[in-house]
């Protein structure tokens, strides 16, 4: 590579980056601002300093986390850049908001981006080899502008002072250019969106005019949502929402199928734009009342999850957040408490956002129009014994005593505030009129 093509590069680049408005912030710490001081110790012929952001560049790309895909790691930070970013544009998109400005905008950065995308380890490290050259040509052309212009001027020109050195070759810089190529495409990890985003991708990498895919981008944030969105599909959120990447749920109980209806019907009427009434399920600790409520997730895999922990309902950012997502959310809040929940009432709930929340006993009547109280409900779990079928749940409890005694399991009655963890709740049966708890234990005479 001449000096010419050195220099168009460095200026082809720079204003690549130059042009960047809507990914302005990528400049200050990663790899498009290492980028940007390569370009700048080059220009001035620094090969050190230009050397030194190269390596740092390369170091940024393997460890920023852009998501492995393309084969390289300068056009994986590129590609994740532009679809996995929060961004104005794709947010835009993703409440349906169109902005023209935006989309402008956006259209004009994807063409630069589609420079710098092809600015691979080889141009950059011949960038640098050349840039010592480079600079003698420009100190030589700024001497003869000093002495053309000094003679222009009518001004007496003497000559430049300069010690005689014998003339030397220009040293090369000698430094390897670094890999940034590590294999094929290929999807290497699992997003909840990649079977839209792998179709992104492979346009990206084919189209040689990306100005062109910016409805297509539009299109696809608008269906799928945004940022951390098109990673995950379940959510817990402490104050910050962060991915719930495990969800272990227990054994869902079939002696619950009653109740469990009556949440699915409302959530299929949520789903189907019908209607989004919170719901509140009641129950003693144990009784799996979570799992009931994981079920509606599993059963309906295009409902989101979003769990909040020791019944924190103040998350009125986070519902502004939900609100602009193209997507549909079940905000389930766990072990919920009246005096935690103030901030929340239904005219602030988002219509793509379902209120969902386990409790001890009924709360908020005013809030949770749907409520299914699970305390009068029978548990049995893991008896090795049968229970006689005509005992029916919520009869005599004097009947159910003696069908267990007479199936030879060991029994003792417990008050209603007696403290039952979770693991004996779980063996507890309960009657209709919620006044005895009956711990059950798998003992054989």
């Amino acid at each position: 590579m001449d000096c010419t093509q050195t220099e168009e590069n460095i200026r082809t680049l720079s204003a690549a980056i130059a042009r960047l408005a809507i990914f302005r912030n990528e400049l200050l710490t990663r790899p498009l601002g290492k980028l940007s001081e390569l370009l700048r110790f080059a220009d001035i012929g620094n090969v050190q300093n230009a050397a030194d952001a190269l390596s740092a560049l390369t170091s940024e790309l393997v460890c920023c986390g852009a998501r492995r895909v393309s084969g390289n790691i300068w056009h994986d930070y590129i590609l994740d850049t532009v679809l996995l970013t929060d961004n104005v544009f794709s947010c835009a998109a993703a409440s349906g908001k169109a902005d023209d400005a935006v989309i402008h905008a956006m259209q004009l950065e994807l063409s630069a981006l589609k420079t710098l995308s092809e600015a691979d380890e080889n141009v950059l490290h011949s960038i640098i080899c050349n840039c010592t050259e480079q600079k003698q040509k420009k100190n030589s052309k700024d001497a003869a502008s000093v002495i053309a212009s000094a003679a222009w001027g009518g001004a007496p020109v003497a000559p430049m002072p300069r010690e005689f050195k014998p003339k030397q070759p220009p040293a090369k810089t000698e430094f390897p250019p670094p890999v940034w190529q590590y294999g094929e495409f290929g999807i290497r990890d699992s997003y909840y969106a990649d079977v839209a985003l792998e179709g992104m991708y492979r346009r990206f990498l084919e189209s040689d005019d990306w100005s062109e895919l910016v409805n297509d981008l539009w299109n696809f944030h608008s269906s799928y949502g945004s940022g951390i969105f098109l990673k995950y599909r379940n959510f817990i959120f402490d104050g910050a929402l962060k991915p719930l990447h495990e969800l272990r749920a227990g054994d869902f109980v079939p002696l619950m199928d009653a109740e469990y209806r009556i949440l699915l019907n409302n959530a299929i009427a949520f789903m189907r734009d019908e209607s989004a009434h919170p719901m509140l399920l009641c129950g003693q600790q144990g009784m799996g009342k979570t799992t009931m409520m994981l079920e509606l997730t599993d059963e309906l895999p295009q409902l989101r999850l979003v769990y909040t922990l020791n019944g924190n309902l103040n998350c009125i950012d986070l519902l502004a957040k939900l609100r602009c997502q193209p997507l549909k959310f079940m905000l389930l809040c766990d072990e919920l408490r009246e005096d935690t929940c103030e901030t929340v009432t239904e005219p602030l709930l988002p219509m793509n956002v379902l209120l969902a929340a386990c409790s001890k006993s009924p709360v908020l009547p005013s809030l949770f129009e749907v409520v299914v109280d699970l305390r009068h409900v029978l548990v049995l779990r893991n008896l090795l014994v049968p229970v006689h079928h005509d005992v029916a749940v919520g009869g005599d409890i004097d009947d159910l005593l003696g069908a267990l005694f007479a199936g030879g399991v060991q029994a003792h009655r417990l008050r209603i505030d007696d403290k039952l963890d979770g693991g004996q709740a779980r063996h507890a049966v309960v009657d209709r009129r919620d006044l005895v708890h009956l711990a059950v234990g798998p003992f054989l005479r």
